[in-house]
């Protein structure tokens, strides 16, 4: 009989082993679910903390939209203010015409139209409706007749009233209700809302915004007030006594804030302006917010327009939370996956090796390519270019390197942000990418600036063919509708460098200063490297290095060209001016050396060196009984910093001279470049009794516009102007505008580069104050002025001898 046997009992080394690898799977799992707790918490904070970015980032690009659209509507008023100081007594033709000149230089968004509020005293009202009729009828043909005036004189027996011959645009259906309306009568309707607002802006002198709401139009007014010609207005009361009316412009506030918002969905947009002895007003709402993050900016000038930015995170919170989920949820099916993989024990170290040198290959291809276009980075352009001069070098053919730099980048990122950025540079490369060969290398090295490597061993033209090419794709619009609404339009510059026995370091410095020498060229175009260029690049350096050292080595010096009254033709001070004497090129012109300093840094010590050295010879001049002053030219990197203040301070003091017989000279570009800060440390500077003047002026793109906020006693009429006002009607009228302008707001006016006796008797009749250049006096060395000091104080005893 057979027996039957059981199953065989399971030894205790299996037991044990498969007790080993469950303790093992359970620590898997345990550590898995720690780590994917973790990444989950780390996952959502860090979509959070990257939706507030975004938000910032966003809240900064709308406020900066709607900052130059608003800047615009409020130059605008002040170009009309400006126009109506100069020229009170416009006609409705004359009026028209500049509202259209000047409205159409601005391309203004939501503007609606303008008008003039005429102050008119009781006893002259019958006189202004008469002339309103009078006007009105020599436009139409026909006889008017005076229309009463509604309402009770203001405060001080006045009326304010629209001045019908002075209504433009979608303005006349508000203003033709209200003519003859008296303005300034709180007991009427309109009066009680503007007769305030207009007593404060002639107050104050400053801007003052009203919003309006009527059945067929809800609108915002600019109102500015305008002033008599040279007449005192320091005080409230002087002018109040001063203002002649007030311009009235209309916009539409709420199309500027759609307008910034544009695409923006889920924010919300508030624009509010800070009255001036008022309250706040909202001027314009848009959007809907869907988040709780808040931005507040004070923008313009004078910081009293607000912009509050509504919106951000809410859907980001929401989706953080369940990608948090995902995350944890993604940990533990890997890690389940890994139990089970530990369990089966099946293919674990092939997978595991897969994985491993699929990530090696990612990490490698990260480390050597650029994350944003995709083009090899420069680590990989070198490498790639040492293995083409190895092939190069067996063919005695050398290789080509294009070096690539888009000329005003930096202006699209400032302008349109960094997203906007991002889109054109990927654009850029699209464009390189499609033009190499497969056998060349385009790169992206940083920023802006690309690569192209070019094996000439089969290239069938020349290198420049390729860079004219390059040039010309480049130059073609850019479709960048989606990121700010528009094309827009870049050149390149463009170094070559061709070589063969060298390093490829050396090859991308060559190219490299073959662009910079395009870049001085102009721009646009490319360059071909030369022997020279090196020489020329290492000899800037060494000017620099050489210029670090001149201060201490007693290698600078000052000269001084004399300023005189034009009308009487006296000596009043002089323009300290810098010049650089090297021990073995001589001489070294400003203009050359001066921008150096600029780029190195250098410019803020050599400032101060000449701060001082002027102020101390001005109160040597002082104390021999010469009332002279001196003007120091400050540069845009003196001004960015709040030292200059303090640097002038101690240069006041420590020579003793008196603050008002120093001025600060400094340019219409380099005070744009921070308005704010700008006009705060001027004003700092004006408090210590230090006059300022703007040199160059001009010659800049914000004259007008901004002249106003800044403290400023003197404009210097550039010599580009002043060189052709006796041969020229154009810069004959243009120099009389600036200087009718310089009058009408209390200003002196300095003209530069006099150089003939015809140019010197237009700017006396012109009613010019003061000039320089050659044909009044030369930039001389102190002992030259000392011995004109001499001459000039002997030749006044002599008269005064001759009884003269």
């Amino acid at each position: 009989m057979t027996r039957v046997q059981g199953p065989r009992p399971r030894a205790p080394a299996d037991l044990h082993a498969r007790r080993r690898v469950w303790v093992v799977v359970v620590g898997v799992v345990l550590v898995g679910a720690v780590l994917s707790a973790t990444a989950a918490t780390v996952w959502a904070q860090a979509d959070r903390a990257h939706a507030r970015l975004a938000f910032r980032s966003t809240a900064r690009n709308v406020t900066a939209t709607l900052a130059t659209m608003v800047g615009r509507d409020s130059d605008f008023v002040a170009a009309l203010e400006t126009v109506l100081t100069m020229e009170p007594g416009l006609t409705e033709r004359r009026f028209r015409a500049w509202y259209t000149q000047l409205q159409g230089r601005r391309r203004q968004v939501g503007a609606i139209g303008s008008a003039v509020i005429a102050d008119v005293p009781a006893g002259g009202l019958a006189r202004f409706l008469a002339r309103m009729a009078a006007q009105k009828g020599q436009q139409q043909g026909v006889r008017r007749r005076v229309a009463p005036v509604a309402g009770r004189p203001g405060p001080g027996g006045r009326y304010c009233l629209i001045s019908d011959t002075s209504v433009i645009g979608s303005l006349e259906p508000i203003a033709v209700g209200r003519l003859h309306r008296n303005w300034c009568d709180p007991t009427t309707a309109v009066g009680s809302v503007e007769a305030p607002v207009l007593a404060r802006a002639a107050a104050t002198g400053r801007l003052s915004v009203v919003q309006v709401s009527l059945p067929w139009i809800r609108t915002t007014l600019l109102e500015a007030p305008f002033y008599r010609r040279a007449g005192a207005l320091s005080t409230a009361a002087q002018r109040r006594a001063g203002v002649l009316g007030w311009v009235i412009a209309t916009f539409d506030t709420a199309a500027l804030a759609r307008a910034a918002l544009a695409h923006n969905r889920g924010l919300a947009i508030t624009l509010r302006f800070v009255n001036p002895g008022g309250g706040a007003v909202v001027v314009a709402r848009a959007g809907a917010a869907a988040g709780p993050m808040v931005q507040r900016t004070a923008i313009g000038g004078d910081g009293r327009w607000i912009v509050t930015v509504r919106g951000g995170v809410a859907a980001a919170e929401l989706a953080a939370v369940p990608g948090g989920w995902a995350v944890f949820g993604g940990g533990l099916v890997v890690t389940a996956l890994l139990a089970a993989l530990i369990l089966t024990l099946s293919r674990s170290r092939e997978r595991a090796l897969e994985m491993v040198t699929q990530k090696t290959c990612q990490l490698r291809h990260q480390a050597l390519h650029d994350p944003l276009t995709g083009l090899p980075n420069r680590v990989l352009a070198i490498d790639r270019a040492e293995q083409m001069l190895a092939r190069a070098r067996r063919a005695q053919v050398p290789i080509a390197v294009l070096y690539i730099d888009i000329d005003g980048f930096k202006h699209v990122n400032d302008t349109f942000g960094h997203a906007a950025g991002d889109s054109f540079l990927r654009s850029v490369a699209e464009r390189i990418r499609r033009l190499v060969r497969e056998g060349d290398t385009a790169a992206r090295l940083a920023g802006d600036e690309f690569l192209v490597l070019l094996d000439t061993v089969t290239l069938d033209v020349a290198p420049e063919l390729v860079a004219e090419r390059l040039l010309e794709l480049l130059r073609e619009p850019y479709d960048l509708t989606a990121e700010i609404g528009r094309e827009l339009a870049l050149s390149a510059s463009i170094g070559i460098a061709c070589g063969l026995d060298t390093s490829a370091e050396q090859l991308l410095a060559d190219a490299d200063i073959a662009l910079y020498a395009a870049k001085e060229a102009g721009r646009d175009r490319f360059v071909a490297f030369e022997s020279g260029m090196q020489t020329a690049a290492q000899d800037r350096i060494a000017l620099e290095m050489d210029l670090a050292d001149a201060l201490a080595d007693d290698e600078l010096s000052l000269v001084y060209q004399p300023t005189f009254d034009l009308l009487g033709e006296r000596l009043r001070g002089f323009e300290a001016l810098l010049r650089w004497s090297h021990p073995l090129r001589g001489p070294i012109p400003p203009d050359e050396f001066i921008p150096i300093a600029e780029r190195s840094g250098l410019v803020r010590p050599i400032g101060r060196w000449v701060l001082r050295t002027a102020c101390r010879q001005a109160a040597q001049w002082r104390a021999q009984g010469h009332e002279l002053s001196v003007a120091v030219n400050v540069s845009g990197r003196q001004l960015d910093h709040d030292d200059l203040v303090r640097e002038v301070r101690a240069a006041l003091s420590e020579s003793g001279l008196e603050a008002r017989s120093l001025t600060i000279e400094i340019t219409e570009t380099s005070l744009m470049r921070d308005p704010a800060a700008s006009a705060r440390r001027l004003q700092a500077l004006k408090q210590l009794g230090v006059k300022v003047a703007i040199d160059d002026f001009g010659t800049g793109y914000s004259s007008l516009a901004y002249l106003r906020q800044f403290p400023v006693d003197t404009i210097k009429v550039d010599r580009a102007f002043v060189s052709g006002i006796a041969t020229s009607l154009e810069s004959a009228a243009l120099v009389r505008t600036l200087i009718e302008l310089g009058r009408t707001l209390g200003l002196e006016t300095l003209a530069e580069g006099i150089e003939d006796p015809d140019q010197l008797a237009a700017l006396q009749r012109a009613g010019c104050d003061s000039g320089q250049g050659f044909l009044l006096g030369r930039p001389m060395a102190p002992e030259g002025v000392a011995e004109l000091l001499n001459d000039r104080r002997a030749a006044i005893a002599a008269w005064a001898g001759a009884g003269l």
